[in-house]
């Protein structure tokens, strides 16, 4: 009978810790998906915001990726507007380790932010997602962010925002 209780007891403080670190994983990261469809030579379908020690965009496109296209971020950091940060990139090309500081949706930077820890990634030969890695440290340890995302193919001049034109998408705390 005491070794029921205690087993009991046991099992509870085991559901009560996996539901606090269930919690604490979940204030960290989301997603949000973008109707397939509404763009033909690029298509954002998902979008997944991981806040960590480095803010983490990963992109899927429901078309393949294809030369010409740039693909654009905006992290918004902060109370209210805050400060946003604007990166840009092809696919397979190389990459500058820093970020602009901008107006929100804005494309000419005011300034520059020196970011060596920055990794960007898409690929046209494989079927991973279109990918961004900032160290927190170079958006100044936000204690949440935001992010808008915009898909553009050059040749064509279709593009695709997520999760819709000049939006930010919900605030992902740390």
């Amino acid at each position: 009978m005491v070794a029921t209780r205690w087993a009991a007891r046991a099992a509870a403080a085991c559901a009560v810790g996996f539901m606090a670190m269930g919690g604490t994983a979940a204030a960290d990261t989301t997603r949000y998906d973008d109707p397939i469809g509404d763009s033909t030579e690029v298509d954002v379908s998902r979008v997944r915001v991981v806040h960590r020690d480095a803010v983490t965009v990963r992109v899927r496109s429901a078309v393949p990726l294809a030369a010409g296209q740039l693909y654009t971020f905006w992290i918004q950091t902060g109370r209210g507007a805050g400060r946003t940060y604007h990166v840009a990139f092809r696919a397979n090309s190389d990459f500058e380790d820093r970020l602009g500081v901008v107006r929100p949706f804005g494309r000419h930077p005011t300034r520059f932010v020196e970011c060596p820890g920055v990794r960007a990634r898409a690929d046209i030969f494989s079927d991973a997602p279109v990918a961004i890695r900032v160290p927190r440290s170079c958006l100044g340890e936000p204690g949440r962010v935001r992010v808008a995302v915009r898909f553009a193919d050059e040749t064509t001049g279709a593009a695709d925002w997520a999760p819709e034109r000049r939006t930010f998408g919900p605030w992902v705390t740390r």
